[in-house]
């Protein structure tokens, strides 16, 4: 019981870091928490059962993920000033299953966007795919699915 509580705690406490960095707009701290070839997936219909031959309201994988932060950057993307704040609340944190250094871990989200006095809310449910790394962890997919995914939504310059 002891190991089981101890690695919660620790599968939580990276995913507090991990909303955290967002909320700080620490991109690359961010991105480099998923190990190589790790993806970013936002489905855009509930159950859909994958990014690649459905759309996604996000898909993206390392080279999609360092495009997005080079374009948080750029002074010629006026439409991203002022830049977006946000606050990630993550909540209700299971591990699924656990194979060797392979975790599945759920948990749930509510993401608040502010930006030029318009606050919107993004809720939903993680799905993080983890690779054990004995102190830390690395992201090899990460999974938000919106509870109202196929419904209206303006699109949102910032990950869930």
């Amino acid at each position: 019981m002891t190991a089981d509580l101890e690695l919660h705690h620790r599968v939580s406490q990276f995913l507090f870091h991990e909303a955290r960095l967002l909320d700080e707009q620490r991109w690359e701290e961010w991105n480099a928490l998923f190990a190589e070839g790790g993806e970013y997936w936002a489905p855009a219909t509930p159950g859909q059962p994958d990014p690649v031959n459905h759309v996604s309201l996000i898909y993206e994988n390392d080279l999609l993920r360092k495009v997005r932060i080079a374009r948080f950057k750029s002074p010629a993307a006026p439409s991203l000033h002022p830049f977006p704040r946000t606050a990630h609340l993550v909540s209700n944190v299971m591990i699924g299953r656990s194979e060797g250094n392979d975790l599945s871990v759920n948990s749930r989200f509510l993401m608040v966007e502010y930006r030029r006095d318009n606050q919107r809310s993004f809720a939903g449910a993680y799905t993080h795919d983890l690779i054990d790394e004995g102190d830390s962890f690395l992201i090899r997919r990460k999974k938000a699915d919106l509870i109202n995914c196929e419904g209206p939504l303006e699109s949102s310059s910032v990950w869930f």
